[in-house]
């Protein structure tokens, strides 16, 4: 028996020619374009979630470094800050103690310079004194022998000036404290916009100010010091040359010649010059003196409470004291 209809024939294309198989139902082409925009959309979701995930650990490490560095920089202020505060013995070693502020006792060894110079000036005195009243006087006619007690006046003092040197010596004063800045320099060059405490930067600020309030101070009072007995030695050295001469001829001749006498006169106000002059610069210093020592008293006050300050905002971050100290 030989089949008959569609099935029989090979090039057949009817329904049963073997293609698609029995049960097989194609899908719409709608479903697949549904299936390849899910596809898409988890595709972009994984990278969206990628980068916010990236960001958010960038974010955390750059906070952390930032907090860190913060950290860094508040403990070296610390550590400067308390360099600085340890220049105080660079004053008190010339000035003496900072507390000492009233003119008259606010000088330190600084005074011993003015004794000395005083004490000079007072000899000289005494010597152009017994001169006056030996060749000088205007109700008593010259004589050759010395008043009472001169004598000795004239010896000691042509014994102490008999190689020509002045008798009064002066070593420069170096009183300018060296206050470091590097953190500071370093903060404002880097690190304004990572400081959390505004307030404590403002504290600090003014730490710094007044470690160059008091740079300045000293060294106009270094200047004046300095400039004032620089001068004071060639005049000195100059008067006692003079009186020494003149002591030499009342020793050598026990007179005076014209020549000599003018000389006493000019050395006589030359001395109270002197005396004038090295006074107005006493004065002068030791206002200078309590005004700076009272801006060092007020550094050292701040400095304190900036330490403090630190202090807390270390401990509100997390980071002990020994951490600072390290």
């Amino acid at each position: 028996m030989h089949a008959t209809g569609p099935a029989s024939d090979p090039h057949s294309t009817g329904p049963h020619d073997g293609w698609p198989p029995r049960g097989y139902s194609p899908q719409p082409s709608r479903s697949i374009a549904l299936d390849l925009l899910l596809d898409k959309a988890i595709d972009f979701a994984l990278i969206f979630v990628g980068l916010y995930a990236a960001l958010a650990v960038q974010q955390w490490q750059d906070g952390r470094s930032e907090k860190q560095a913060y950290i860094s920089l508040l403990q070296d202020f610390q550590r400067e800050l308390e360099a600085n505060l340890d220049q105080e013995t660079s004053i008190v070693k010339d000035l003496g103690a900072i507390e000492n502020t009233e003119p008259g006792e606010n000088l330190g060894s600084m005074q011993a310079t003015f004794d000395t110079f005083f004490a000079g000036l007072s000899k000289d005195e005494a010597v152009a004194t017994c001169l006056h009243e030996q060749f000088a006087a205007e109700d008593t006619p010259a004589v050759a022998h010395a008043p009472e007690g001169c004598d000795a006046l004239y010896d000691a003092f042509e014994t102490a000036h008999a190689d020509g040197h002045a008798s009064f010596s002066f070593s420069p004063a170096v009183l300018t404290p060296f206050y470091r800045k590097e953190v500071w320099q370093l903060y404002l060059a880097d690190g304004v916009k990572t400081f959390r405490n505004k307030a404590l930067a403002v504290d600090i600020a003014e730490v710094y100010a007044n470690a160059a309030r008091i740079e300045a101070q000293v060294e106009h009072i270094e200047s004046t010091y300095n400039d004032a007995f620089t001068k004071q030695v060639a005049r000195t050295a100059a008067t006692d040359m003079k009186l020494a001469e003149i002591v030499h001829d009342e020793r050598t001749h026990h007179a005076l010649s014209r020549t000599g006498l003018d000389m006493l006169l000019h050395v006589e106000q030359d001395v109270k010059e002197e005396r004038y002059g090295a006074l107005e610069v006493q004065r002068k210093l030791e206002l200078e003196v309590e005004r700076m020592k009272h801006t060092v008293l007020l550094m050292r006050q701040e400095i304190e409470a900036v330490q403090q300050a630190i202090d807390e905002e270390l401990a509100s971050l997390g980071s002990t004291n020994a951490e600072t100290q390290g």
